[in-house]
């Protein structure tokens, strides 16, 4: 009895240990052979204000065996371009695709058609109907508000018919229109005044400068990284203006002119953690099919003159690939 009793058990641990490498081998399959090819597709790929979001990738790329392939882009005239690139990469060999979407409204389904062909993951923003993929971004009504936050902080007990205009990004993608409700919705009830609002539309530092000799604004607010740099180059230009900045940004740029005191307050998403957190949710997918679609959140900082040099600061604005 008591020998069969050991053979019994004998028998149940060989049987574990099969099932056990067997799960092993089903789970890893593909780890320590083929390296699927993945390919990012951004605005302006060649931009500073990806620096961040690229190191992320190529440390995640090398952590999850995946080939990184960053497609060198200038900015999108609109969807249906961006759609023609994606559909590139796939014919190319690209097992997945990590996209910024130009635009949040796909009403023809065009994205929706593209990234249908193999495993996809969204960057900086979602497209309508949300929900149906798997994103990565900060909370970008809460950045907005951030903003407002930073600004309502210095102007405390003065903020009654200060005059603020606002260059509000890309207002097609969702991410810039979270922004910009998140922003005015944080003034409501404190006398600030917004005298003028401008969407992308070229045109640069003219444009800024035709709204401000209209109606002139005594705070400049920029919901993205290259408004801000406009707003920048507005106020270098404008040598006497007494006008302040607070916005949103990574570049190298938008971090030098916090330091030179042109800008007064910047919100800073840890971009390199959007970059290492897509490859991780692609090689998810490519490794072992498909996933629910879920949302990603980075976290972000607002960073002024005076926490610039702090630790948690500068791993963000100057992340080092170990």
């Amino acid at each position: 009895m008591k020998k069969n009793s050991i053979y019994f058990g004998i028998l149940v641990a060989v049987m574990l240990g099969v099932t056990a490498f067997a799960t092993y081998g089903m789970l890893n399959t593909g780890r320590e052979g083929e390296e699927y090819q993945v390919s990012v597709i951004v605005s302006n790929s060649s931009s500073d204000r990806w620096i961040a979001f690229r190191e992320g990738l190529k440390q995640g790329a090398a952590d999850n065996h995946i080939q990184l392939n960053i497609v060198s882009t200038v900015e999108f005239t609109g969807l249906s371009e961006e759609c023609q690139i994606i559909r590139r990469e796939f014919e190319n060999g690209a097992k997945g695709v990590i996209v910024e979407p130009c635009s949040s409204q796909d009403e023809e389904g065009l994205l929706s058609g593209e990234v249908s062909e193999g495993a996809v993951i969204f960057v900086g923003t979602d497209v309508m109907p949300e929900g149906l993929h798997t994103v990565v971004m900060p909370d970008h009504y809460e950045v907005g508000s951030a903003i407002a936050g930073e600004l309502l902080k210095d102007y405390e007990g003065r903020t009654e018919g200060l005059t603020v205009g606002i260059l509000c990004g890309n207002q097609e993608q969702l991410s810039m229109q979270k922004r910009l409700s998140g922003f005015l919705d944080a003034l409501e009830g404190t006398g600030i005044e917004v005298v003028w609002t401008a969407a992308e539309e070229g045109d640069g530092v003219r444009k800024l400068k035709s709204f401000q000799e209209e109606q002139p604004a005594e705070v400049l607010i920029t919901l993205e990284n290259d408004e801000t740099e406009l707003a920048v180059d507005y106020l270098l230009t404008e040598e006497n203006s007494s006008c302040v900045l607070y916005g949103e940004g990574c570049s190298e740029k938008a971090v030098y002119y916090l330091d030179k005191g042109l800008i007064q307050g910047l919100i800073v998403p840890n971009e390199f953690h959007m970059g290492y957190l897509s490859m991780e949710e692609i090689a998810k997918q490519l490794l072992y099919g498909t996933s629910p679609a879920q949302n990603r959140e980075i976290e972000f900082l607002t960073i002024n003159k005076e926490n610039l040099y702090d630790v948690e600061s500068q791993k963000i604005l100057f992340p080092i690939v170990q």
